[in-house]
């Protein structure tokens, strides 16, 4: 038996949810199939939400039926790209965390999403412990930001 002091990320990513546990929602964006249900086992795996869209439209759509806080997107799509996405995103009251994706991740490409306002860039193929923590880490950005404007709102 495990203490949760002895479990190594990866596992602790795969571990029962509490009672209370707010899970982290998510939307992915790709025409990729294969991207998409890795995504999905690794949320279910985690108890967590995974909305899957396969075009700039759908992904879309999703976001105006749906809070989510994080949104991946394949840095082509069919018809649109990541930074279309970041535009939609920007201007909501609450905007979601964008995680670009790409087959050709690089140094150059991973300055740009981040200069232009997205929250981080994940290479694939998908490496579960990094996509976790990065797709944690943008929930919890989102929901400290959500938290805080919460707050100031209350208190203006």
């Amino acid at each position: 038996m495990h203490t949760s002091e002895s479990l190594n990320t990866n596992e602790r990513l795969l571990q029962p949810a509490p009672i209370d546990y707010d899970p982290v929602v998510s939307l992915a964006v790709s025409p990729f199939e294969a991207d998409l249900s890795f995504l999905q086992r690794m949320f279910d795996d985690a108890d967590w939400k995974l909305f899957t869209a396969h075009t700039y439209k759908e992904g879309m759509a999703e976001l105006s039926r749906e809070l989510i806080p994080v949104v991946l997107c394949e840095c082509q799509l069919p018809d649109g790209n990541w930074k279309d996405v970041l535009s939609r995103l920007a201007p909501m009251l609450e905007p979601p965390r964008l995680i670009a994706v790409s087959h050709h991740a690089d140094e150059r490409l991973w300055l740009e999403v981040l200069n232009l306002g997205g929250f981080d860039l994940l290479a694939t193929p998908f490496h579960e412990v990094e996509a976790g923590y990065a797709i944690g880490t943008a929930w919890l950005d989102w929901k400290y930001a959500r938290h805080q404007g919460a707050h100031s709102r209350r208190h203006t």
